[in-house]
């Protein structure tokens, strides 16, 4: 266990973490909370390498790791192995701090939590200084959710997700070039990924943002017995949207060029979020990747609905008004609805399919006392961009 040393002198306390760092706080800060029980606040160990710390352990009573960009002047440049994991040698770490090869770092805090490792991490962001992760660093973190980082780390070190199957969300910040190392992340992560990727960040303009999602894949070994050889099976579309790559920039063509391929092998609802995303979000988008993504939610236009109303996504919402108002005037070929999206079925003519959709989403959304969204769809109807309500009663 790591100690603390309370001096009371002069007005002032002094913190000494194992007889190697004091740091000096002014007692009206003290006040503010006892010692271990700031929520949110972090202490590092950590090591200079170079010109750069080197983050060995974060402590911390939080689940979410943010790290600073310098450390007592040093850029912090690395993630040491096994730094956020339980597997670490907390003995060692305390011997390298007592024979001062390790240092202690607690800004403006007093006290400190436990060790911020294995399934307490929940997630973590990042610094645009950060250039590599060490070996084993995230090693069995199942409770890891979340990740935050720059285009400019470029080594991740072997097995540093290994255990982690609860990721579920990335954020990445690229140069203009649209440069970063995500494949190297992705191609560890196989299970289902939304990743929100900012190209330009720390420039003049605001960066440019995609929404996009990768999907699950796992491998399958299957014998062929006659042949007396084990088979390799893929299953998903995941591994094919992980190639989407040009060496380290994303390519948006070669993403929206799969998208029947998810259509055919993925559920409906990650489906009509991935065609969601990249109309929201069109960076890279060419005229026939939006035509067929528009068709999509056409087709869907009810059930596109429902899922927004049930995400709670206003902005979704009034974007998907938009589509089917650019449909409900498109002329009138026949369209078909199915009981699947509407709860009807038969051949019928776009501003009727759309007038339809538009009721059960209101039914819908009165449905899940979502009066927000009561409020917008009963306001379209009234400027007369939908057909009247029908005579069946809503109740909130």
């Amino acid at each position: 266990m790591l100690s603390l040393l309370f001096l009371f002198f002069g007005g002032q306390i002094f913190i000494d973490f194992l007889g190697t760092d004091v740091i000096l706080l002014d007692r009206c800060t003290a006040v503010r909370g006892t010692a271990g029980m700031w929520n949110g606040a972090q202490s590092f160990a950590y090591e200079i390498k170079g010109d750069g710390a080197v983050i060995l352990r974060c402590f911390s009573r939080d689940s979410r790791a943010e790290i600073p960009e310098r450390i007592e002047g040093f850029p912090v440049t690395e993630l040491g192995g096994y730094a956020f994991s339980s597997h670490f040698e907390e003995e060692r770490l305390a011997e390298e701090i007592r024979a001062g090869r390790a240092r202690r770092y607690a800004p403006g805090m007093l006290g400190e939590g436990p060790a911020l490792c294995g399934e307490r991490l929940e997630e973590i962001v990042l610094p645009p200084t950060i250039r590599r992760v060490g070996r084993y660093c995230f090693y069995n973190c199942g409770n890891l959710r979340r990740i935050e980082f720059h285009g400019g780390l470029s080594d991740w070190g072997s097995g540093a997700f290994t255990g982690c199957h609860g990721v579920r969300s990335l954020r990445v910040y690229t140069d203009a070039d649209g440069r970063s190392h995500l494949k190297d992340v992705l191609d560890e992560l196989r299970e289902e990924l939304e990743v929100g990727y900012f190209i330009g960040s720390g420039t003049d303009r605001p960066p440019a943002e995609l929404r996009l999602i990768f999907p699950e894949f796992y491998e399958e070994g299957v014998e062929n017995t006659p042949a007396r050889i084990l088979e390799n099976h893929v299953h998903g579309s995941g591994i094919l949207y992980r190639n989407c790559f040009r060496g380290r920039v994303f390519d948006a063509a070669q993403y929206d060029a799969l998208f029947p391929h998810a259509r055919a092998w993925e559920s409906g609802e990650l489906v009509l979020r991935m065609a969601l995303d990249r109309l929201r979000f069109p960076h890279g988008l060419t005229a026939r990747a939006r035509e067929q993504y528009e068709t999509y939610l056409t087709e869907h236009l009810a059930e596109a609905g429902k899922r927004l109303l049930a995400w709670r996504d206003p902005d979704g919402l009034r974007f998907l008004l938009e589509i089917a108002e650019r449909t409900r005037h498109a002329g009138e070929p026949e369209h078909v609805g199915t009981s699947e999206d509407t709860g009807w079925s038969g051949h019928v003519g776009r501003r009727e399919y759309v007038e339809r959709a538009a009721d059960v989403w209101l039914e819908e959304a009165a449905r899940l006392q979502y009066t927000e969204a009561v409020s917008l769809l009963m306001e379209r109807k009234r400027a007369g961009r939908s057909r009247p309500v029908s005579r069946r009663r809503l109740e909130l």
